[in-house]
């Protein structure tokens, strides 16, 4: 009989319990197994945004502790994230607004912008298909533990957010959306060249109805982890009551044996059905409708990101949603996402002379 994947659960009620709650999970998934004294760790946190956002970034207390107890185990640790999609903000102003400066100075880890370190091609295999993919080099060959720190939330393009997705930001080309059309099968590629061992869940929120950057974050305060990311995603999915297997890339993931097929694979530490207290939904707004037939479509996002009339279009759309009715029309009551992207970069020829050196 095959063994059974734990995931770890607990209700952090404040943040002085929130390392200690860390070292819970770490021990309960047998961390010495994969890491010890010297052990080099990369940490990939969501930061889908400049600075914090509840339900849509991690937290920086969670980041601080999570630092502090790896470097007590001797661990060389990296914070990396690459540059916003679509050129929308680089991961320096990010590493700042999360306070991760300060953190890496007074822990000694290390900040990697991912979209500016040597980074080579793969190959990978996902299913009947052969994918080529560029991924960072450090990734590949110079760390020996990839620990990903998701946030759970909805998504208006992918269903949800959970282990596999974050590593999406490791693509380190901000025009990643180039690679949309094949998501599923991309996204399980990136974890099959990258091998995540851990997957740390900042659930002090999780955010429903819409997402990654607008939504309505629901408090749950808790911490999540699983060795499995199938596993700790399925947990999830249960806890936010979303049908795990209504997600295209879990589908794929299972197929691949990277995905449970039921919780009778599964071990826990608490039962989980105490914490299923509600309901996520996803409420697409008139945007992400049509931003989705781009998103299924590689002509259709070359048309409306990648050409002069995305251009165009992006600017007047940017500009008619100052507008307070015109935004309630195109975004619903949510409002706009803060982020404004181009196809080209307009912020890095003077962000490395403002921002402490990473």
């Amino acid at each position: 009989m095959a063994q059974r994947k734990r995931v770890f659960i607990a209700r952090v009620r404040t943040l002085e319990r929130l390392a200690a709650s860390i070292e819970d999970a770490l021990a309960y998934l047998s961390w010495e197994e994969c890491m010890g004294p010297g052990t080099r760790v990369f940490v990939k946190p969501n930061l889908t945004w400049r600075t914090h956002i509840p339900g849509v970034t991690v937290r920086p207390e969670f980041l601080e502790a999570l630092t502090a107890v790896l470097v007590s185990r001797g661990a060389v640790v990296y914070i990396g994230e690459s540059d916003g999609g679509y050129h929308g903000f680089v991961a320096e102003q990010a590493f700042e607004g999360h306070g991760l400066y300060r953190i890496a100075a007074k822990y000694g880890a290390r900040l990697v912008n991912l979209s500016t370190v040597p980074s080579e091609e793969v190959t990978v295999k996902v299913g009947n298909r052969t994918l080529r993919l560029r991924l960072p080099t450090l990734l590949l060959r110079d760390v020996d533990v990839f620990i990903t720190v998701p946030v759970p939330k909805v998504h208006a393009m992918t269903g949800v957010s959970l282990a596999f997705k974050n590593q999406w930001g490791c693509l380190p080309d901000p025009m990643r959306l180039r690679q949309h059309h094949q998501f599923a099968e991309a996204i399980i590629g990136i974890n099959k060249a990258l091998r995540p061992k851990l997957a740390l869940f900042d659930a002090e929120y999780i955010l429903n109805k819409n997402g990654p950057l607008i939504g309505e974050p629901m408090r749950k305060g808790l911490l999540i982890a699983a060795r499995d990311l199938g596993a700790g995603s399925l947990v999830c999915c249960l806890i936010m009551g979303i049908d795990p297997w209504s997600i295209k890339h879990h589908r794929l993931a299972a197929r691949e044996g990277m995905f449970p097929m039921n919780m009778s694979e599964v071990e826990l530490n608490t039962q989980v059905s105490q914490f299923c207290t509600e309901r996520c939904s996803l409420q697409h707004t008139l945007v992400n409708r049509l931003a989705l037939l781009a998103f299924n479509s590689r002509f259709l996002t070359t048309l409306l990101y990648d050409s002069w009339l995305a251009d165009l279009a992006h600017r007047a759309l940017y500009t008619l949603r100052r507008n307070r009715l015109l935004a309630g029309l195109f975004y619903g009551n949510l409002g706009p996402p803060p982020i404004e992207g181009s196809r080209t970069p307009k912020q890095r020829r003077s962000l490395a002379d403002r921002l402490p050196p990473a």
